[in-house]
């Protein structure tokens, strides 16, 4: 019998109830979810960690996906590519850095999107 390895997901929000909805809807389609407060304590787990995809809140008031998204242009440009940002923020901001992420996420979001755009990715990789 071959084991496949549950996809695990890094998410970065410090909205509670965000973390909440985000988590439980992936843990119900069988993600492994670690989730971050800060971008600092995101980068040391993608660090040692091997992360199927990131999902990054581009806005928050302390070291957000900004932080994460420039740090891995330094120095793992690669997991860019697994990176998908979760924003309510203007065009403009995300226009930024969408071509340099797998994908947006515009919040509110309905949940089917975003297992739709999960799945995606860890299906590119």
């Amino acid at each position: 019998m071959i084991f496949k390895r549950k996809a695990r997901v890094l998410l970065l929000d410090d909205d509670p109830s965000m973390q909440r909805l985000v988590s439980s809807l992936l843990k119900r389609e069988g993600y492994k979810v670690d989730v971050f407060l800060t971008g600092r304590d995101a980068l040391r787990s993608i660090e040692v960690n091997d992360y199927d995809v990131l999902l990054l809140d581009l806005m928050m008031p302390h070291e957000g996906g900004m932080t994460v998204i420039r740090e891995l242009r330094d120095k793992k440009p690669e997991m860019l590519e697994r990176a998908l940002v979760l924003s309510a923020s203007s065009q403009s901001v995300i226009g930024t850095v969408k071509d340099e992420v797998a994908g947006v996420v515009k919040k509110p979001f309905e949940p089917p999107e975003l297992l739709s755009a999960v799945r995606r990715v860890r299906e590119s990789h």
